[in-house]
């Protein structure tokens, strides 16, 4: 963790003996919070703003709390098969429309894409030894789809598997409550419609993994509160949000749990046109509740809805760029690399190894 923290401090500093200055009045690079920040920002009366957001993330490395799992501990705690890898991807539309100088209103489609290693933990068929403290035994009813898979897994050491398509949409209200150059304080309130598929399944017909659902099949509650401050060259930011959920389960039986973030930030203009950016991130998310409603396997990890969630801390850093003048200016290009420094997983889980996110927009 020392040495991650370090390089960024040093990436920083580095980027700041370059500094230079911004064109009078006109757009400045800092003014938005890194690629990977939502919600930290509102636009004046009439303003239009069309955007595009990508986020890459990737797992390996199996995880137990804070401590790495072997394939043996897996097979140990009674399952034969266990997920190897995992790459996530997210595509957004983000546009945002301001009919007075407080208010901006925000509309967010998203689309899903999810692809998963699986192989054997060498000890097919162990049993499951810690079943009860992992989640709900399987009953008759689960096991309909079962055999199949369970000869499939047998058959193939390793398998790929992956789900796509169009996942949940956020509305969200921003208000700013004080629209200065120097400090910004905006509160939001976001719904997220269950736009996105929960019954993905298996190519034998039972569910897939609970994560490789392409929604969360719940209304949920996005609030957040989002303060930055500007000083010259200089700004800085802070958001604390949640992701409620208001119902109790979803179409298919259960429902993702709550989850509660903050992140800082600080950021430098470094170039008239550029600037670079450190974040922290703290995320907790509770475990899944309810359980599937129909056949689905229990012989990975992925499968058992114990095994989602956690407390985790992320650290990023980042550049924006605008073109400060001529037809386009004000046209943004955000770019921010983000990677786990500490980490307690609710269960098994697969690791973050690192995520991409990148920002594109355009206000007129």
């Amino acid at each position: 963790m020392e040495q991650k923290l370090t390089g960024l401090a040093l990436a920083v500093a580095l980027a700041a003996s370059n500094t230079s200055m911004a064109h009078e009045g006109g757009p400045v690079p800092e003014s938005h919070a890194p690629a990977g920040v939502m919600a930290d920002h509102t636009h004046k009366k009439g303003e239009v703003m069309t955007g595009y957001r990508y986020l890459r993330s990737s797992y390996s490395g199996m995880f137990h709390g804070s401590d790495e799992a072997s394939a043996h501990d897996l097979a140990m705690a009674g399952f034969s098969m266990m997920p190897t890898g995992m790459t996530m991807d997210m595509i957004m539309l983000d546009i945002m429309y301001a009919p007075n100088d407080n208010l901006t209103l925000m509309l967010m489609p998203m689309y899903m894409s999810m692809d998963m290693d699986m192989a054997s933990t060498g000890m097919a068929g162990h049993g499951h030894a810690e079943m009860s403290d992992m989640g709900e035994m399987p009953n008759m009813n689960d096991m309909s789809g079962m055999d199949g898979m369970a000869d499939m897994m047998n058959m193939h050491h390793h398998h790929s598997h992956g789900t796509s398509g169009w996942g949940d949409t956020v509305v969200s209200a921003l208000y700013n409550w004080t629209p200065s150059s120097s400090h910004q304080l905006i509160t939001t309130f976001g719904v997220s419609l269950p736009t996105g598929s929960v019954d993905e399944k298996n190519a034998d017909g039972s569910f897939v993994h609970y994560g490789m659902q392409l929604g969360s099949g719940t209304f949920d509650a996005l609030p957040s509160i989002t303060y930055t401050g500007f000083s010259g060259i200089v700004s800085w930011g802070a958001q604390a949000n949640a992701e409620i959920r208001l119902e109790n389960e979803n179409d298919s039986g259960f429902a993702f749990g709550d989850k509660y973030g903050a992140t800082v930030w600080s950021a430098i203009r470094v170039l008239d046109w550029m600037s670079v950016s450190a974040r922290l991130e703290w995320s907790e998310q509770d475990s899944i509740s309810g359980h599937y409603n129909g056949p689905h396997g229990h012989s990975s990890p992925s499968d058992l809805q114990a095994n989602y969630g956690g407390e985790f801390l992320d650290a990023g850093i980042g550049i924006n760029t605008v073109i400060t003048g001529g037809n386009f200016a004000g046209l943004r290009l955000g770019a921010e690399w983000i990677t786990r420094i500490e980490e307690d997983y609710n269960g098994y889980q697969l690791g973050l190894d690192d995520g991409v996110n990148i920002s594109l927009s355009y206000a007129f």
